[in-house]
């Protein structure tokens, strides 16, 4: 969950004293999912992960609250890797996140599919708040202040510090305050429909596909020029996630991109010239330059016919940075289009991205611009029933949608 900005200080008194219950075996869990069922309505939920720090987004703190009474904090990896019946019963209820896509795929992983869910800090973005983190929403909303220390900290250290287990209580100690302050506000503007849609989507959506070619999200990689620059890039990713995933360490971590995509644009093929390259020194790291040999070997090796290309797996459209260049009529399209949904979104006081998807947008764009004259409502709509867009979002942007591309005909 986020904090607050840095140096920013809380707004409103202190909280109370945290009142919390750490369980971290499955006998303890069981006994609280009696309690969790014995209390009726929604159950507040948060997770802790150890971003950058761990291999995976796994959840190494399970955070949850009935209406009433403490917290329970639940130890996933003390408990093996488990939270026993406590998913099942999560997965039965109504559940209070903030900032659910976050959380949704390390629950998931617990076993916990939610059949419903309240998300305060959508809530937040529909009623045009400016910041959503969550304890700049609870300054706002209930006149509390938190003061957040601990969102980027290795949870999966252990034992976990007292003063870690104050901020996880607090995560969801006030959410369904929150949520009784915010969704009446919701109702007043006449909203209240957009963001249940919306929360009913993060449940149905699931989880997102996987990249084809994930090395390739590697930073700088459009800097090497050949195919076997990007076979060697490859190779090291591969080889660099395989050990990641072996140690339980996040990856950049364990190389850093640059380091990479240097290695793969010089091609070092001994020891001391790899170590010559920026990000290959350390010990942790010199016991690993075999990996990395092989893996810069195995690159070399390769016949041209198994090299990367450059363009990379086929999309549905060029990337749009090259459109004024080599596509200057989607180009031109794609500015009105933003116009046409920038004045909306600054008329409802939303933001752009509550509206459509970026990436829908500019899909919409290409096929329009590219397609010629035709059936321009039918195009619109094939496109966002094809994106899953909510007809709440349908209803809002269909017609400035259509009217950019009139004027994109009319000026063209």
């Amino acid at each position: 969950m986020s904090g607050r900005r840095r140096g920013e200080p809380p707004v409103g008194p202190p909280p109370p004293p945290a009142e919390y219950e750490f369980i971290d075996d499955l006998p303890a869990i069981e006994a609280a999912v009696g309690s969790l069922e014995s209390s009726p309505g929604p159950i507040a939920v948060d997770v802790e992960r150890a971003s950058g720090i761990r291999y995976s987004e796994r959840a190494f703190l399970l955070q949850v609250r009935a209406p009433t009474g403490p917290a329970l904090l639940v130890d996933p990896e003390t408990a093996g890797r488990t939270v026993g019946s406590l998913a099942d019963t999560l997965s039965s209820r109504p559940l209070l996140l903030h900032a659910a896509s976050q959380d949704l795929p390390s629950l998931r992983e617990l076993g916990v599919s939610p059949s419903s869910l309240v998300d305060t800090e959508l809530a937040g973005r529909f009623l045009g708040t400016e910041r959503v983190n969550l304890g700049a929403m609870i300054s706002e909303h209930l006149g509390i202040g938190l003061a957040k220390a601990h969102s980027a900290a290795d949870w999966s250290r252990r034992p976990l510090p007292t003063a870690w287990l104050d901020y996880a209580a607090y995560d969801v100690l006030f959410l369904h305050e929150l949520a009784d302050e915010v969704l009446p506000l919701l109702d007043d503007l006449g909203r209240r429909d957009w963001f249940d849609a919306e929360c009913r989507y993060l449940v149905e959506a699931g989880p997102a596909p996987a990249a084809p070619d994930p090395w390739r999200r590697l930073s700088r990689l459009s800097t090497l020029r050949d195919g076997r620059q990007l076979a060697r890039a490859r190779e090291l990713w591969m080889a660099r996630d395989r050990v990641a995933a072996e140690r339980d360490i996040a990856p950049k971590r364990l190389l850093g991109d640059a380091a990479i995509v240097e290695a793969a644009r010089v091609g070092p093929t001994s020891r001391s010239a790899l170590l010559a390259i920026d990000g290959f020194d350390g010990p942790h790291r010199r016991r690993l330059v075999g990996e990395w040999l092989a893996a810069l070997e195995w690159a070399d090796g390769l016949g041209r016919a198994d090299l990367p290309s450059r363009q990379g797996p086929p999309t549905v459209h060029p990337p749009h940075a090259s459109w004024k260049r080599n596509e200057p009529e989607a180009a031109e399209l794609l500015e009105i289009a933003r116009e046409q949904i920038g004045g909306l979104a600054e008329e409802l006081g939303l933001e752009q991205g509550l509206l459509l998807k970026p990436s829908t947008l500019r899909l919409w764009v290409w096929r329009a611009a590219t397609s010629g004259p035709g059936d321009d409502t039918a195009l619109l709509h094939d496109v966002l029933s094809a994106e899953k867009a909510r007809d709440w979002q349908i209803e809002l942007i269909a017609d400035p949608l259509l009217e950019a591309v009139h004027r994109f005909r009319t000026e063209s």
